[in-house]
């Protein structure tokens, strides 16, 4: 994790812009926008306190800034709304549910995980601005293998339980795999767990520590 934040960007031209949102529930969460260029995290913007259409102009405003190939909202809580909105307005936008079936149900118990997973493999070769509240966003879920070895990751209710923020940050960098965008960067195969990493029932860092 650290050595993302370490890397130069890659500035790849060819790398799609994709957009992820993250709406916020209300209370202490923020309502996060994560903007992806192939391995670097170009920027984040963070808002609180914002109705729908307020969370709606922040986005036409990244929109517009960054001419993304497409955004990504979970629509979720108040994301339906946006997506919603944003759709009338005909803008490229797809909403994506965490509580989806995964595309692979037997590794993953839900989309949130998969695409958790999908960051993880991401985070092995990204480039990252330094941002404390986003490394404990990273860091701070935990995952659970149930006794057939799917993983499921910690929900936000549990990290609240313990004393911990939701991962805002983390779950719109997260949306941003949600879909296939058309690029010419090379994509790596993303790793396979192995049975023995999948220890049913015990709570460990999603990112292995």
């Amino acid at each position: 994790m650290h050595e993302a934040f370490k890397r130069p960007r890659y500035k790849d031209p060819e790398a799609p812009i994709v957009i992820g949102v993250d709406p916020a529930r209300g209370g202490a969460d923020s309502t996060v926008i994560a903007v992806r260029q192939g391995r670097d995290l170009v920027e984040l913007r963070r808002f609180r306190g914002d109705d729908t259409m307020t969370v709606v102009g922040h986005v036409i405003e990244a929109i517009e800034d960054f001419k993304p190939a497409l955004t990504v909202i979970d629509e979720g809580g108040l994301g339906y709304g946006i997506l919603d909105r944003l759709t009338e307005q005909r803008y490229k936008v797809r909403g994506v549910n965490f509580g989806w079936k995964a595309k692979n149900p037997i590794m993953w118990g839900n989309k949130r995980a998969e695409l958790w997973g999908a960051m993880r493999d991401w985070l092995r070769k990204a480039s990252i601005k330094e941002d404390r509240q986003l490394l404990a966003d990273l860091t701070g879920p935990k995952v659970k293998p149930d006794s057939s070895g799917t993983i499921f990751l910690e929900s936000k209710k549990d990290m609240k339980a313990r004393g911990l923020a939701s991962p805002d940050a983390a779950d719109a960098i997260a949306v941003t795999f949600a879909f296939p965008v058309a690029s010419r960067e090379r994509v790596e195969r993303p790793r396979t767990l192995v049975r023995s990493e999948r220890s049913a029932g015990a709570y460990t860092s999603w990112l292995g520590h």
